[in-house]
């Protein structure tokens, strides 16, 4: 059962797999536009975060992000730069706008651009939406970032669990005024003070009726009466609270600054290297995902007036590492809040426990089972020691007194055992390979050479040489060895050197002994042969002379049938008796060959013409020249005539019907000649084209011929240097095919 299922289970992933590998992706151009500096630490997880939530959506992006900058711009400036930013996007043609922030998000609809009207906007982290501008795109919508004050404050007092003060950054840009607006819309109904600068009685005065004090600090005014404020407070901040209402280059790395409590109210800054303990606010990642899946619906076909412009989710968040710098407990921070960046082993800390606790124990397992593996391995070493040691003194004594000795190479020399040298009488030496070849017989040099060039990788080698090392005459040596490769490069070679001269030299003589009852054999099977065939000639001539001689009634026309009979036995008598002389002449070396240039196509026009008259007249005879370019060939070109014409005899001898085809090719691949005869034949079995080309075979034990013929060829194109290659199948004929060196005549 639980089989069955985990098959199911495999299944499943296998097809969820192919079907992933399979999924066509979307390609879509995407243009990003970010209201801060290039620089701004966030911005790369940020686009890493854009690319990933598109890709988990199926969508291939073609990502193409640009930074407004828009601190370093007047709102004139920061329009004009839009402009310039969506005219070098016109030709690229981005199929959504994704834009962040406030700044950038009212720049780009101020601008009016062609292509901020017609391509579908969507925006994100906006605080401030200007409700009437957005009402003028009907492909705009997006997700409005509403900063919760009152949720901030509450978020600092929980942490620090008392009444505190709090202050900060904040001037007159347009912004900054409704950031104002906001604040007092939120505290209207609680102990909270505006956002303004109080003195030192208005503090205490305000303290005693219970309010919490909110000081506004002035960057951008140069008025001399507050030009130290900010300084005293990041220096004086007993139970206060800075809280990042806004990002621009007056608040940025004001927390780092502060060595009081810094919360957030917005994601900008938050966990990318500014010293902000966290806040109530939307997520970067949730952010991003909001975006990302309101572009897919729009991108896909849905219209923007069916995804209103919505508010972004929030959350309590804090960050680890920042609670680690100003040496912030976890349990300082109420259960509610989400903990970011916190390390495995402090949030899950009972897993980490047990993992660790497991981990240390299976280390203790795997020492434990190490030391008994080696423990175990040790006592197995010294049992094969002590059974190596029994093995070498029994091989010792195996050897002794033996023609085996044990050698290596190793570096640049050989080494051979004592015994060896003693052996060949002569002081013990390590020998360079230069030495070494110097015993080896000059025949064998190249062979011992090339086997020692193949050292590095010889496995189980075996090479038989003649050698003398003490001057004594030439023995013959067998080196067995194999090659070991280290990982370094090197190797090292073993083997042993046998002294194989008595075997060779008994090899030898049963050598010559087996020569000789061959010759013996095949010369009674010649003489048997023999005396079959030139018998039955001879009988026939006997017998019909004797009729002819003692029979004066025969008939005209059966005498001259017997005459006729005698003269072809008389025929075939001269032949084979040609034949031995042939056969004779080839073995023993005495058939002249004249050799000479002949060209192949003047050769087999020649043949053809001779043979055509002598060609049965129910069969066709052909002459083919598959080769395109003439061929010459240095051959005796009677005896090859011979060889060509013989084959065409015995085509027209096994062909009842059909055509005989004479003709020659070119194999260029081997610069060969194939002068060949095709016949239709009654073919040769598989078996019979074995030994079709032996001495005295016939395919017809009754048919006339020697049964030399074919044999005769064989030995004639060899001393040609040449070969006959057969091709035959029973009952649809056979081609004899010459194959010899040619050059091509261009």
């Amino acid at each position: 059962m639980q089989t069955r299922h985990f098959k199911l289970f495999f299944s499943f992933i296998l097809v969820g797999m192919l079907c992933t590998c399979c999924t066509k992706k979307e390609h879509r151009r995407i243009l990003v536009i970010h209201s801060y500096e290039e620089g701004y630490a966030g911005y790369p997880e940020f686009n890493n975060l854009i690319e990933r939530a598109f890709q988990k959506r199926g969508i291939e992006s073609d990502l193409r992000i640009v930074y407004l900058d828009c601190e370093n711009h007047q709102s004139h400036r920061e329009i004009a730069k839009i402009k310039g930013i969506l005219d070098s996007a016109a030709t690229w043609k981005p199929e959504i706008i994704l834009v962040n922030e406030d700044q950038a998000t009212y720049s780009l609809l101020k601008s009016n651009h062609r292509l901020a009207r017609e391509t579908p906007i969507v925006f994100g982290g906006v605080n401030y939406p200007d409700w009437n501008l957005i009402g003028q795109y009907p492909n705009v919508t997006g997700f409005h970032d509403k900063i919760d004050f009152k949720a901030n404050i509450d978020m600092a007092r929980n942490i620090l669990k008392s009444n505190i003060d709090f202050f900060t950054i904040i001037d007159s840009t347009f912004i900054d005024m409704k950031l104002r607006a906001d604040f007092s819309e939120q505290i209207k109904n609680e102990k909270i003070t505006e956002l303004h600068e109080y003195k030192f009685k208005e503090r205490r005065d305000l303290v005693e009726k219970g309010y919490t004090i909110f000081t506004a600090v002035h960057v951008r005014l140069k008025n001399k009466s507050n030009d130290a404020s900010l300084i005293w407070l990041l220096r004086n901040l007993y139970k206060h609270c800075y809280l990042q209402f806004k990002r621009d280059f007056t608040t940025a790395n004001i927390s780092n600054m502060a060595s009081c409590l810094s919360l957030t109210t917005i994601n900008e800054g938050f966990s990318f290297g500014e010293k902000l303990l966290g806040g109530y606010f939307t997520p970067l990642s949730t952010q991003v995902e909001e975006e990302v899946e309101a572009a897919v619906r729009l991108l896909r076909g849905e219209a923007p007036e069916n995804i209103p412009v919505s508010e972004s989710a929030k959350k309590y968040l804090v960050d680890w590492k920042i609670m680690q710098q100003i040496n912030m407990p976890l349990t300082q921070i109420p259960p509610q809040y989400t903990v970011i960046n916190m390390p495995f082993s402090v949030k899950y800390r009972t897993l980490w426990i047990i993992i660790i606790t497991v981990s240390v124990l299976s280390f203790v397992s795997l020492i434990t089972w190490l030391v008994f593996l080696y423990k175990r391995e040790q006592n197995r070493k010294k049992r094969v020691l002590h059974a190596l040691a029994s093995e070498k003194e029994a091989l010792a004594l195996a050897i002794k007194g033996s023609n085996t000795y044990a050698w290596k190479y190793e570096g640049k020399t050989f080494s051979f055992e004592k015994a060896f040298w003693e052996k060949v009488n002569i002081e013990i030496q390590d020998v360079e390979i230069d030495n070494l070849i110097n015993f080896i017989h000059p025949d064998h040099k190249e062979l011992f050479i090339a086997n020692w060039k193949r050292l590095p990788e010889a496995q189980e080698e075996t090479s038989q040489v003649l050698c003398d090392f003490n001057g004594k005459g030439y023995q013959w040596w067998e080196f067995r060895y194999t090659t070991t490769t280290y990982s370094t490069g090197k190797f090292r070679t073993a083997g042993l050197l046998i002294n194989i001269h008595a075997f060779k030299k008994r090899e030898q003589e049963l050598e010559e002994a087996r020569e000789l009852a061959e010759k013996a054999e095949l010369k009674e099977s010649f003489l048997a042969n023999m005396s079959h065939e030139i018998r039955t000639p001879l009988n026939a001539i006997v017998g019909f002379s004797t009729i002819l001689a003692s029979d004066e009634e025969l008939l005209a026309d059966e005498r001259r049938e017997f005459i006729q009979t005698i003269n072809q036995n008389n025929e075939l008598l001269l032949k084979l008796i040609n034949d031995i002389l042939d056969l004779s002449r080839l073995e023993s070396g005495q058939m002249s060959f004249i050799i000479e240039k002949c060209r192949v196509k003047e050769l087999i026009e020649g043949i053809y013409l001779t043979q055509q008259m002598l060609i049965p007249s129910q069969l066709e005879f052909r002459k083919e020249a598959k080769a395109g370019i003439p061929l010459e060939v240095d051959v005796d070109k009677n005896r090859l005539v011979q060889v060509v014409t013989n084959f065409v005899g015995n085509a027209c001898k096994f062909t009842k019907e059909g055509s005989i085809t004479i003709g020659y090719d070119y194999h260029p691949e081997t610069e060969e000649a194939a002068i060949y005869v095709e016949d239709t034949g009654v073919g040769i079995d598989p078996a019979e084209q074995k030994i079709i080309f032996s001495r005295f075979y016939k395919h017809n034990e009754f048919a006339k011929g020697s049964g030399l013929g074919l044999s005769i060829c064989q030995s004639i194109v060899e001393r040609l240097n040449g070969r006959i290659e057969l091709w035959s199948e029973k009952g649809k004929g056979s081609r004899f095919t010459i194959m010899l060196p040619c050059k091509a005549i261009l």
